[in-house]
């Protein structure tokens, strides 16, 4: 936002006192005023994800290491609020966090400068929900873990930011906050087929699997495990849900359409199927009882966990195929191999 106080208190000041570099100050004061549109960068900071080393995730963006972005006013002020967790959480609130693991940066082609129909926010908007989903996907294909993500705008061009210091975070997070433990590694590699197949995805695609991916999501965030088992159990049906076995139990649906899906040996395939079958016999407990027995209490978390790595194996597939599964026929059949 252009104000004429700030404006003038910065043109003085790159023109000196007394007045050693007039010309100069005032090439700077036109460029800002003639400037319609420019280059800029989104940016992020992302906490539960480690980064070994830059990678291209999409044309003009990549992911790296926190380290390695390079210095600007906005990170110095995500580096100066950081401080040690008193659980060893890397991130409990957006006023309460450790340094961040990785880092996300995107150049983007003539972004709104000035100009007085608020194209400059509908391009920011339209660009927070592009990084957020790929915040959604890391987290449902790769980290199996919460993530938390600050995002923020800058001109690539820092004559254009006079006024950087009213720059603020947009925080890309679940409805229900979650604490994002330590960051997870993660394969370079992974992120970047992962995030080039669901590109490739037709738009009706990339809803429904967002739509499943945002509900693992939340259950990662859940504080009560009767909500977590809810919630992860809503991500696989909607992952598998279409048409065909519609008189057949939940349970048997997702697990039947959940290993053939993946593939693989027989022995996996009944081994992943029983897990499933575990997760169900958990949330029947928790909708009709709304308490957990104590000895399915004990063996909780180890099916949330066993069942979330399943989960990422499915989604990891599922993003190889582009049109609507033929889920009667996977019943019969495993998929070929991607």
């Amino acid at each position: 936002m252009l104000h004429s106080g700030p404006l003038a208190s910065l043109l003085f000041s790159k023109g000196g006192w007394p007045s050693e570099n007039v010309e100069g100050a005032v090439d700077w004061l036109l460029k800002v005023l003639r400037t319609r549109k420019a280059r800029a960068l989104v940016k992020a900071a992302i906490w539960g994800m480690q980064m070994d080393q830059a990678v291209t995730v999409r044309r003009n963006a990549q992911l790296m290491p926190f380290d390695t972005l390079p210095d600007s006013y906005m990170k110095d002020r995500i580096k100066a609020r950081a401080r040690s967790s008193y659980d060893g959480s890397a991130w409990t609130a957006p006023t309460y966090y450790e340094q961040p693991d990785a880092a996300y940066v995107e150049e983007v082609a003539e972004f709104p400068y000035i100009g007085g129909d608020g194209a400059a926010f509908q391009r920011m908007n339209d660009l927070e929900e592009r990084l957020n989903d790929i915040v959604v996907l890391l987290q449902a294909t790769v980290t199996g873990r919460s993530i938390a993500v600050a995002c923020w705008f800058e001109y690539l061009d820092h004559d254009l930011e006079y006024a950087e210091w009213e720059n603020a975070f947009t925080w890309l997070l679940p409805e229900v906050h979650p604490k994002v433990a330590r960051g997870a590694a993660v394969s370079d590699a992974q992120v970047q087929t992962n995030i080039a197949n669901f590109d490739a995805l037709p738009p009706d695609r990339r809803a429904a699997i967002l739509r499943s991916m945002e509900r693992f999501r939340l259950s990662q965030g859940r504080r009560q495990g009767v909500d977590r088992v809810l919630d992860l159990t809503l991500a696989f049906e909607i992952a598998v849900s279409g048409p065909g076995g519609e008189q057949s139990p939940p349970s048997y649906k997702v697990g039947v359409r959940t290993v053939q899906a993946i593939g693989g040996p027989l022995p996996d395939r009944q081994q992943r199927r029983a897990t499933v079958g575990d997760l169900y016999k958990l949330r029947n407990q928790a909708t009709h009882g709304g308490q957990l027995k104590a000895k399915e209490a004990k063996a909780l978390d180890r099916i949330l966990d066993d069942c979330g790595a399943i989960y990422l194996q499915l989604m990891t597939r599922l993003l190889t195929i582009a049109a609507e599964p033929d889920w009667p026929a996977i019943e019969l059949e495993a998929l070929s191999s991607p």
